[in-house]
């Protein structure tokens, strides 16, 4: 693409450049003079700074010595006191500082040496003052202090000295040195201009490729626009006042409302009808805070208001934007038309009332013939039967077993029927009590068979008490039924953690069950959990089949699978999982 720029902007661009590299030249110089001479300047004002303060320190030390020596009085060691808790740090700064200097650095480990020799003496003199003046005196002639403050003395003269030398000596730059930076400061300029030339073509080329792009994102936002406004869901969000900031067209459409009538102009609680405006607000701070710190809320229900004053229901779902100082700025919620799942509620609603009164209907009208049928039989039974010969006896008592066979298939199945719509109550259950009392009540029962039933610790868990009762009755009266056979029956109960955690991050704990019974073949495993799915004869072991159908359908309720494992003649063994929060 060619390049159209006006003359007079081409030359100003030049000229700029070539007064950029000439600034840049002259800055060059100087700054580095003035890095130099600053840097060098710093390092020897702090050395002799710092060496100026410890002589200073020594001093103070020394006087309050003498001040104490001479008079006794205490009021005299208040600067040698002051300036001993200082005069090491004073030495640290002063070795950091010369650390990379060899030469001066020995200095000051031998100031240090001659600093703690001196401080070592001062002592020394002060203890033998407070034993009496005489002791001290005779020290302080012999001149041990006075020798080694003059020592002290010269060593700090020549440590200043030393850097006062090393700035002089390195304020001036040689000019050959200077020259080298000047002219590799100048290649560099010149290398500059060049790329930056080079630029502006290359970026006067791409214009045509960003205008193209901005053309794209435009699209790109436009579509992203109307696929956020003909969603099939609403959309829309609210500021910390809880004004509408944002709305789709979806759910303008729904309520009726115009955008400029919608944002900024209404808040969240303005769609709600009279009744759930109230609950709203009723709870509104506290849930409010409760969102923000938990970053979002599902599956609300409320019910929406329309311009023309009708309502639907509908489900909202919202997660909260914050900055980055974690303050709240806005919503991004979804709303969904519940007209529909409310339809089938009630529909629902319906159906289990008239299931209930199918149940009722049942459970009536099928127990009173089975009454019948157990009653005459009976009536039979004591009246007739000095008369019936062992045949009769036998069918007597074939029909007497079927009805009550069936009366508790009638049990089972509505306990089956029920247990899909009773209302669940979790709560902590302690596993270990309620097998406990299972087996109490079960084993009471079975009398003269040698049992060992091994109950290792259960862990707790949360659930329906009633329900995981029943689940633990079937389970272990399966287990003593099926293992009724052996001379021995050998049960064992357990728990443990699963290994593999859900998807959502939540644990679970597996319970097992096992028995030395009858077992069963494994290609028939998956018909154990079916409802009047039996792998044994009626002539073998009793029962309806139900038994474990309500297990799996229990288990299902609180979240959890349900599976077997088993070989004939062998025994089986029942697993269940309890998801836990």
């Amino acid at each position: 693409m060619k390049v159209h720029l006006e003359k007079r902007v081409l030359a100003g661009f030049f000229i700029t450049i070539i007064v950029l590299v000439v600034l840049g030249v002259f800055s060059f110089n100087s700054t580095q003079r003035l890095i130099n001479t600053a840097r060098l300047l710093s390092h020897a004002t702090r050395v002799i700074s710092s060496s100026d303060q410890i002589m200073k320190l020594s001093v103070d030390i020394e006087t309050g010595q003498r001040g104490f020596t001479i008079t006794g009085d205490t009021t005299f060691l208040e600067p040698f006191l002051d300036a001993s808790k200082v005069m090491f740090k004073h030495l640290g700064i002063l070795d950091s500082l010369t650390v990379n200097d060899s030469l001066q650095n020995a200095k000051v480990n031998e100031l240090r040496g001659l600093i703690v020799k001196h401080a070592t003496w001062t002592k020394h003199v002060i203890q033998l003052r407070n034993e009496g003046f005489e002791k001290a005196r005779d020290l302080v002639t012999k001149g041990e202090g006075k020798r080694a403050m003059d020592a002290i003395r010269s060593l700090v003269k020549n440590i200043q000295e030393e850097e006062r030398a090393v700035f002089r000596k390195g304020n001036t730059i040689s000019s050959q040195h200077l020259q080298q930076f000047q002219y590799s400061f100048i290649g560099l300029a010149i290398a500059i201009t060049v790329i930056i030339g080079y630029l502006f073509y290359y970026i006067n080329d791409n214009l045509k490729v960003r205008n193209q792009a901005d053309i794209k994102l435009k699209k790109v936002a436009d579509e992203t626009r109307d696929l956020y406004d003909n969603a099939p869901c609403g959309y829309f969000s609210v500021d910390a006042s809880i004004f509408l900031t944002n709305i789709n067209q979806t759910l303008l459409t729904w309520l009726g409302y115009t955008r400029e009538e919608a944002i900024g102009k209404m808040k969240y609680e303005d769609l709600l009808s009279l009744e759930s405006k109230a609950a709203f607000l009723a709870s509104f701070e506290e849930d409010f805070e409760k969102y923000k710190q938990q970053g979002y809320v599902s599956d609300l229900e409320f019910e929406f208001r329309r311009k023309d004053g009708t309502m639907f229901p509908v489900i909202v779902n919202s997660a909260a934007v914050f900055n980055t100082k974690g303050e709240f700025v806005k919503s991004r919620s979804t709303v969904s038309d519940n007209t529909e799942r409310k339809k089938g509620e009630i529909r629902i609603k319906q159906l289990n009332q008239e299931l209930d009164a199918f149940t009722y209907s049942v459970s009536h009208d099928l127990r009173a013939p089975l009454r019948s049928v157990t009653g005459y039989a009976q009536i039979l039974k004591e009246d007739f039967g000095h008369i019936l010969d062992p045949e009769g006896h036998r069918l007597i008592h074939i029909i007497m077993a079927n009805a009550k066979r069936m009366g508790q298939l009638v049990d089972d199945l509505l306990d089956f029927s029920r247990m899909g719509r009773k209302e669940m109550m979790r709560t902590n259950v302690n596993m270990n009590e309620l097998v406990q009392d299972i087996l109490q009540e079960l084993t009471a029962l079975e009398n003269g068979r040698k049992l060992n039933i091994r109950v290792m610790p259960l862990a707790p868990s949360k659930g329906d008490l009633s329900m995981l009762r029943q689940v633990w009755t079937n389970l272990i009266s399966n287990a003593l039924k099926y293992s009724s056979k052996k001379e021995v029956t050998e049960i064992e109960i357990g728990s443990g953690w699963r290994d593999t955690p859900l998807q959502d991050g939540q644990k679970e704990i597996c319970y097992h069950i096992s028995d030395n019974g009858a077992g069963f073949d494994m290609q028939y495993a998956p018909k154990l959990f079916g409802v009047f799915q039996r792998l044994h004869k009626m002539n073998e072991f009793e029962g309806t089949g139900v038994g474990l159908a309500l297990v799996k359908r229990i288990i299902q309720r609180h979240g959890g699978t349900v599976w077997a494992e088993g070989k004939i003649n062998e025994g089986a063994k029942f697993y269940y999982t309890l998801p836990q929060n």
